[in-house]
């Protein structure tokens, strides 16, 4: 088996430092919105964080511990830092062998099972994720994001849960539900405020709050 990863290029000058970003405002409570939009068709908006390269990272839980990823939308698996299978609790043992080609030229891959994967709350519908060598990604993005980067979200992930990226604003959008679109109940994508004025609207004419 052999298995593509994506080379990420690399910037040399400024790595040892983020840049400032206008705060994000995820509005799905917000009606003509594109949040709010995406959230009655069954999106879940994920913040992301970029760093001096462009490349944008996920904050996300694999088997019940939290962990950064870099979004790699021209990555076809998703990938972990071989090293850090054992932080995960991933047991090796009976890992699938094979082989990756990324920025380093060819190197080995192997196929682990997983207990979990969650971004967002959202959970994630794979079993299995890659180990490789990223050594060049965690050694240069790592510093540059102030924390560990322990991995890659690629289009196995991404394609399963019909993502949408807003880039300009870092946002990536997930759908929960399997099927496309997935719509969900109005009153979830209102804010608390519009939700309780609902309900005592409601009350006052007799029916049921929603």
């Amino acid at each position: 088996m052999r298995l593509r990863l994506a080379a990420l290029a690399l910037l040399a000058a400024g790595c040892d430092r983020v840049p400032s970003a206008p705060a994000i405002e995820y509005r799905p409570e917000e009606a003509g919105t594109v949040d709010h939009a995406l959230c009655l068709l069954g999106f879940t908006g994920v913040e992301l964080s970029e760093v001096t390269t462009g490349h944008q990272l996920v904050d996300l839980a694999l088997n019940g511990r939290n962990a950064t990823f870099v979004v790699d939308t021209g990555a076809n698996v998703s990938v972990l830092h071989a090293p850090f299978a054992r932080e995960f609790d991933i047991s090796t043992d009976l890992a699938t062998p094979g082989g990756a080609i990324g920025i380093g030229g060819g190197g080995e891959a192997r196929q682990v099972r997983i207990e979990s994967m969650a971004i967002a709350g959202v959970p994630i519908r794979q079993s299995r994720i890659v180990l490789a060598d990223l050594s060049h990604i965690v050694s240069v993005l790592g510093p540059m994001s102030g924390g560990q980067i322990s991995g890659i979200i690629g289009q196995d992930v991404l394609s399963e849960h019909r993502a949408v990226i807003d880039v300009p604003r870092s946002i990536l959008y997930l759908i929960e539900a399997d099927e496309d679109p997935a719509p969900v109940p109005p009153q979830r994508c209102r804010g608390e405020e519009a939700v309780d004025a609902g309900n005592m609207t409601d009350s006052a004419n007799g029916s049921e709050p929603k």
